[in-house]
């Protein structure tokens, strides 16, 4: 009888961890953030591939005058930390 277990290296990556990473990646920046464990329904991500678990952090964009523009979103992978993507979340209007 052979047994097999999958055994993972890491811990998959908190909420309160990528928030962090998404804290580090906007220094000087900084703000507030919004985190989804599931893609929001206004958020039209093309070409990236979430096949994989990940965090929808919104943030800030760096040049923050007020103006009517689609939010920012970092897509951050709850398995490695790594940033898949950062930048519009296409959800103006």
């Amino acid at each position: 009888m052979t047994l097999s277990a999958t055994i993972k290296q890491f811990p998959p990556i908190t909420k309160q961890r990528a928030l962090a990473i998404a804290a580090r990646a906007l220094i000087p920046h900084g703000g507030e953030f919004e985190c989804y464990s599931q893609k929001p329904a206004s958020c039209q991500l093309y070409g990236i591939n979430t096949d994989q678990p990940c965090w929808y952090v919104y943030a800030h964009w760096k040049d923050e005058p007020s103006a009517l523009r689609s939010s920012r979103v970092m897509v951050i992978s709850r398995l490695t930390g790594k940033i898949l993507y950062d930048g519009s979340a296409r959800d103006e209007g």
